[in-house]
């Protein structure tokens, strides 16, 4: 049976001072559809979301497990497809100290953050996907699709590379966003009050969250 192996490799980032500048979010966009392609299952057991995110003088990441969803290709050309992320999963990798490690997770899980009680589920929904010629970087797609965090969609696009070995196909990429568009305002200098700014100080969480997947989708 021919298999199709689809890898978005990226993540959703808590990190260091040197984080990327957000790629530019606009309103949601018509998902894609093709009634052509041949459709593939995610294999959730080999696939996640990888997350790292910035604050001064440290970071943090991680990875959250998708759930989820399928992918249609032609020819080994992704044209379409969605999954959905488990915000409830998600789990840090640098911290070692265990109770450390659980009042970080439990801070994500809570309304301050992601507010997995009321939105557990986050969802991606490819809504274009162009060839991209001469990129240094080495990528040979650009990916747009829909982000649903908290229950707000955005549209988002990444450069990613693509590469296909016999019935393989492999692709990679990142991107990051601002988080406020999602409503994550937590610590955020950007729409603290001059109170909170005086009493937090050099205490803040940027914005900047880094993005990215690492899927596999099997016929």
């Amino acid at each position: 049976m021919k298999k199709i192996i689809l890898m978005v490799i990226g993540g959703l980032v808590l990190a260091s001072c040197n984080n990327p500048t957000a790629t530019e979010a606009t309103d949601q966009q018509s998902v894609a559809v093709d009634s052509n392609g041949t459709v593939f299952n995610i294999d959730k057991n080999a696939s996640m979301v990888t997350w790292e995110g910035y604050k001064t003088g440290g970071s943090h990441n991680g990875t959250v497990n998708i759930t989820e969803g399928t992918f249609t290709a032609k020819m080994g050309v992704i044209s379409a497809g969605s999954f959905v992320i488990d915000l409830t999963s998600i789990k840090n990798s640098d911290i070692t100290d265990t109770a450390n490690k659980a009042v970080l997770i439990r801070h994500l899980n809570d309304t301050d953050f992601f507010n997995t009680k009321k939105w557990p589920t986050a969802k991606f929904e490819i809504t274009n996907v162009s060839a991209l010629t001469n990129d240094t970087a080495g990528n040979t797609n650009m990916i747009s699709g829909n982000l649903t965090i908290k229950g707000i969609t955005k549209n988002i696009s990444f450069p990613a590379k693509v590469m296909t070995e016999g019935d393989n196909l492999e692709t990679k990429g990142t991107v990051t966003i601002d988080r406020l568009q999602w409503d994550i305002k937590y610590n955020s200098k950007t729409v603290a009050s001059p109170a909170m700014v005086a009493k937090l100080k050099d205490k803040f969480i940027k914005d900047e969250i880094k993005i990215g997947f690492d899927i596999k989708a099997r016929k």
